[in-house]
């Protein structure tokens, strides 16, 4: 099965535009010829935050045509068995542990930058400015989990983007006060 290696970086600074540049993305792929071994295989590297990354796969799994996985590369989560795709709770936990070891920096610092992110403003990382221990017990920067929520964002726009897109996961966040 042909895999194809991509790093992206994505340009557009609102939802509509943000949209139309990922699935243009998926348009150029090489199609398949196939199931299995001729299924074409896709990955894109789209965000790096030290020795981590966050990686676009595709196809996902349940074949949604534009559909696409999220993984943080370099990291595992815990569940029925370990992963580097973190699911919406995945990613409620993280911020919670950070959250508990310091609400008042949490509420200045990460409540902030979740809303930028969901208001597709561009943010830049310097130092870690906060961490939380992966299902390792490694401590790992909190901004790999802001970036991944990101492309949560991302996706949900373009798989419910005749509903309400970015704003059901960004409800799930609000139902668990981190934002």
């Amino acid at each position: 099965m042909p895999i194809y290696n991509f790093t992206k970086t994505l340009t557009s600074t609102n939802r509509a535009d943000i949209r139309k540049e990922v699935t243009s993305w998926f348009l150029q792929e090489i199609p398949g010829t196939g199931k299995n071994n001729n299924c074409s295989k896709n990955i894109y590297t789209v965000e790096n935050y030290g020795i981590l990354s966050i990686t676009l796969n595709r196809p996902a799994g349940l074949n949604k045509g534009f559909d696409f996985v999220i993984n943080i590369q370099g990291m595992l989560f815990q569940g029925k068995r370990r992963h580097s795709n973190p699911s919406h709770n995945d990613i409620v936990s993280c911020l919670k542990q950070v959250q508990q070891s310091n609400t008042t920096h949490y509420n200045n610092n990460i409540k902030p930058i979740i809303n930028n992110i969901f208001n597709c403003q561009n943010v830049i990382f310097g130092t870690s400015i906060a961490t939380f221990n992966d299902c390792t017990g490694n401590q790992q920067p909190i901004e790999i989990i802001l970036l991944a929520i990101k492309w949560l964002f991302i996706e949900q726009d373009i798989t419910y983007w005749n509903w309400s897109g970015r704003q059901m996961f960004y409800n799930v966040l609000k139902a668990n006060g981190l934002v």
